[in-house]
């Protein structure tokens, strides 16, 4: 994923202008863990560019989005082209319809009555919208998101108790035909889970996120998630494609908190955007490129990173 062009270092400065002293029992924050943070705000606020550019992003999967349609995503995709083409004549049109397109998906969901798969659209939307808002460097966009964080998190944490009473989706066994005769319904629901699974754990991680940047400090969270971090499972663009990659590669399952357990079965060449992102929270940002090599810090926005601060 391309650094987003539209990103300003300076907006760490203004977030951070805001911060107040750490309430009793807070994981605060320190240098090392101000470097992963401004880091990850970097490449969360580069995700909105990344999907109008290709309707895919590490939690949204373009063939699920183009095969459903939601209404919500739609919406989102043509509000982040939109901000793609921000200048100072536009912006305030832009800005509007960031601001009513968020109010009118917040107005129409209801996340108790909505279908699972509605929800995951609804959410992503609401995800992209408070990235834009965030990180755009407007205070009174950033203002609207703050207002609006008990929503998305309630919409998670609705979504992740809807996808934990899932049955896990079993791999094609050793030997089963690459045909997808009999097995046409196995992709399309491993991409709702992984959406879904995904989806979480990119709005905790924006919400952990802004909330260092804000009071340099956050609360702590239940990090009992997991996701398949395998570029291949995720990238693939056909059931045959995603057969391929189950027979070629054991699926990575990748427990956060059991991260240094189930990654010592990784690769780099296993990741993907979620996963690299979250290795540079977990471990640090130096950690994160000596593991991954020089031949994968570009894709991740490394390449040229020299220590743990990235804007000091």
């Amino acid at each position: 994923m391309a650094a987003g062009d539209l990103f300003h270092p300076a907006v760490i400065g203004d977030i951070m202008a805001q911060r107040t002293s750490p309430e009793p029992g807070q994981i605060t924050s320190d240098a090392r863990l101000q470097a992963r943070v401004e880091f990850a705000a970097k490449r969360l606020a580069a995700i909105p560019k990344t999907f109008a550019e290709q309707a895919q992003t590490m939690f949204i999967h373009r063939r699920l989005f183009q095969e459903r349609k939601p209404p919500a995503l739609q919406d989102a995709l043509s509000v982040c082209a939109l901000y793609c083409v921000k200048n100072a004549d536009n912006q305030e049109f832009i800005f509007h319809s960031v601001k009513q397109k968020s109010q009118q998906l917040i107005a129409s969901t209801d996340p108790f009555l909505v279908s699972r798969m509605d929800l995951l659209a609804a959410l992503q939307a609401l995800l992209l919208y408070q990235t834009i808002r965030l990180f755009d460097g407007d205070i009174h966009l950033r203002a609207q998101a703050e207002a609006d964080e008990a929503i998305l998190i309630m919409w998670a944490e609705q979504l992740r108790s809807s996808t934990l009473h899932l049955a896990p989706l079993s791999p094609p066994s050793a030997g089963t035909s690459l045909a997808p005769q009999g097995r046409t319904s196995d992709w399309p629901r491993w991409l709702a889970q992984e959406s879904s699974r995904r989806t979480v754990i990119t709005t905790l991680m924006l919400k952990g996120v802004y909330s260092f940047l804000k009071l340099s400090y956050d609360r702590p969270q239940d990090l009992r998630l997991s996701f398949t971090a395998q570029a291949a499972l995720w990238n693939a663009q056909s059931e045959y494609g995603w057969q391929m990659a189950y027979s070629e590669r054991e699926p990575l399952e990748v427990r956060i908190t059991h991260w240094n357990e189930d990654m010592a079965k990784a690769t780099p060449s296993d990741l993907d955007e979620l996963g690299a992102l979250l290795m540079a929270m977990l471990w640090g940002v130096e950690p994160t490129m000596r593991w991954l090599g020089t031949g994968y810090l570009a894709r991740y926005g490394l390449e040229g990173v020299k220590d743990d601060s990235l804007y000091m």
